[in-house]
């Protein structure tokens, strides 16, 4: 080989570095997203008014039971 075929090499390197990088962080962030949502499965309420995110840690501790203000999605 030649030593610009040794340049050639090393400069598409990087790219690949950067390429696996990219694709390994896209799949830990899709991996999280799912763990998150079937976490929080168990704290979803349906009512007549839509559908609350009602999780116990960010609720205020002054507001009982039903009367509690959870976080509203739009569906």
């Amino acid at each position: 080989m030649s030593s610009e075929d040794n340049k050639i090499y090393r400069n598409r390197r990087p790219l690949r570095t950067i390429a696996v990088t990219v694709l390994v962080l896209l799949l830990v962030l899709i991996v999280l997203a799912v763990c998150v949502f079937f976490g929080f499965r168990r704290y979803i309420v349906y009512t007549d008014d839509g559908v609350r995110l009602e999780v116990p840690w960010l609720q205020d501790s002054s507001q009982s039971g039903s009367s509690a203000a959870g976080f509203r999605l739009l569906f």
